[in-house]
């Protein structure tokens, strides 16, 4: 559970789009329209390109076996699956996403704002289990693929669009949000990719339009709207000043200025007061303390704290190595293009807030942290691509070209083997994360512990109270009231089943039982199965005076 962004960027000027010949030749590439007529034609293709959608497919098949395949190995990366679980299970049935596993009586609310989660709540009633959240969420990733690939097929040609959807589809930012099990922050992913593309595009009313619901996503996405914000206003003040220095690039944009700076600052003052709001006043509302849980990892920037450029470098700093791995293979997969684009900007707030935090869990590149920065850096790269390919057909025109006959330009080489370069890099790095064990054995291995697990709660009727070690969280979630064994103190359950195996205790208890009886003072419990060092304990009558 995290917190992830904070400072917007400054304002920057115009992203870059692919320009036909002839309005290259009368406009720089900042003030060229997003591909003239070329430009149109794509569009019209983009939408029907039936290879988008096959690699939209295949992405999201794979995740979707890779997780699902996790769950049924009851191999969780954390205890998220099993709280998403159990809010959405309240959700779907009318109730407060209260989470015991969280705490008793703990409505998640006062952990993140995260109300996005429960658009899954009328799939879950109708398959209510924890596999239709990890559905969910690779339906959510594969969908963010096709806006992608239509904004490089508008910018950048067919063929380079579907290497780059390619390349994208199998990130392992992505990746790795999968090998997480569940997170809310996967609703953003499509959310950002739909509101970049469209403003590569500039397609202002969809890119304000996709933004503006990731402030129900997670409380810190409001910074990134911000940043979104105000690069989109730096992009209309760009244009501004061409249009008073030019009356060819006024015609040549043939759009208005003045309404991409006044979405632009509407969208940076909503997601500033999103979060604002959800920090200040909603979570609080909803914790049990009254406070933002996630200023402890604030540090120095937290409240009370002795904040101080200092100080605050010192945090920043600390762990060094391992932000600046994590930079590195951010902008790896996109071969360092979306440096040359102001879109890059964007991915500051995440990268900022998690380097600042004092938790080193989200410093590096595991988790589910990167997964939000993919769809930013792609579209990023595409848009770089245009402008070393705008530039590129800028200087030939101007006649300051010094290409060697028979050899491309080098912008536009830029533009045609950028793609090929993605896909080289997304296949190396396939082998390095999640997506390899789709060719490994173990991964479809359902272990005799793993049976026993199993069976285990199947001694377990629908709708009592258990505790329940980690591994068994999520699917007793979905129909149980369900408590974690590593959370203190929990109502006495009705039913407690613990894998010694995978207790979380170091070394494991040596009676089991005798560990049961002491969480719970006061109540007896018997055991009515063990099976592989799995148990399953029932509550016996009513409390003991003891």
């Amino acid at each position: 559970m995290t917190q992830e962004e904070r400072a917007p960027p400054a304002v920057v000027s115009d992203a870059v789009p692919t320009a036909a010949p002839e309005a290259t030749a009368q406009a720089s590439p900042d003030e060229a329209p997003p591909g003239g007529q070329n430009g149109a034609q794509r569009a019209r293709r983009a939408a029907a390109d039936p290879v988008a959608w096959l690699i939209a497919l295949a992405a999201f098949g794979a995740y979707d076996l890779l997780s699902v395949f996790k769950y049924l190995r009851l191999d969780p990366g954390s205890w998220d699956l099993g709280i998403f679980t159990e809010y959405v299970k309240q959700v779907a049935h009318g109730h407060a996403p209260v989470v015991a596993i969280r705490a008793a009586g703990f409505n998640l609310l006062g952990d993140h704002f995260q109300p996005a989660v429960a658009l899954i709540a009328p799939f879950f009633r109708l398959f209510p289990s924890p596999q239709t959240l990890l559905v969910a969420q690779a339906l959510l990733i594969a969908i963010s693929v096709i806006p992608v690939c239509r904004a490089a097929q508008e910018l950048l040609g067919t063929w380079p669009s579907r290497a780059i959807g390619l390349a994208y589809g199998f990130s392992w930012g992505l990746q790795q949000m999968i090998n997480f099990d569940f997170h809310e922050i996967a609703f953003a992913v499509p959310l950002l990719a739909f509101s970049l593309s469209a403003l590569v595009r500039r397609k202002l009313r969809p890119a304000v339009l996709w933004a503006m619901p990731l402030v129900l996503v997670k409380e810190d996405q409001g910074f990134t709207i911000a940043a979104i914000g105000l690069v989109m206003a730096g992009m209309g003040l760009y244009r501004l000043r061409a249009m008073r220095t030019s009356t060819q690039a006024a015609a040549a944009t043939g759009d208005h200025p003045q309404a991409w700076i006044l979405s632009g600052v509407f969208l940076a003052v909503w997601g500033l007061a999103w979060s604002a709001l959800a920090i200040a006043v909603i979570i609080p509302h909803f914790n049990p303390a009254h406070h933002y849980p996630y200023w402890n990892d604030g540090g120095v920037v937290a409240p009370g704290g002795h904040v101080g450029l200092g100080a605050i470098a010192h945090q920043f700093t600390q762990g060094g190595t391992e932000k600046l791995w994590t930079v590195y293979l951010i902008l790896l997969p996109v071969a360092f293009l979306a440096l040359r684009s102001p879109l890059a900007l964007i991915a500051l707030p995440s990268l900022v807030l998690r380097f600042v935090s004092t938790n080193n869990y989200y410093w590096g590149d595991g988790w589910h942290y990167n997964a939000t920065v993919m769809p930013i850096v792609f579209i990023a790269a595409i848009d770089g691509m245009a402008r070393f390919r705008a530039a590129s057909a800028r200087r030939a025109a101007e006649g300051r070209s010094r290409t060697r006959p028979g050899l491309p330009r080098p912008g536009e080489a830029v533009a045609r083997y950028g793609a090929v370069v993605m896909v080289v890099i997304a296949v190396w790095l396939a082998f390095r994360f999640p997506l390899a064990g789709l060719w490994q054995a173990q991964t479809y291995e359902i272990t005799p512990h793993v049976s026993a697990e199993d069976a285990a709660m199947a001694k377990v009727p629908d709708g009592v109270s258990v505790e329940a070690t980690l591994t068994m969280l999520a699917p007793l979630a979905a129909r149980d009231d369900t408590y974690w064994i590593g959370t203190s103190p929990n109502p006495a359950p009705q039913y407690i089943v613990f894998d010694n195996d995978n207790s979380g205790w170091s070394p494991p208890p040596s009676n089991v039982l005798a560990f049961v009886d002491q969480r719970h003072p006061g109540f007896q419990y018997v055991r009515i199965f063990l099976d592989n060092n799995v148990y399953v304990f029932r509550r016996d009558g009513h409390p003991t005076d003891g």
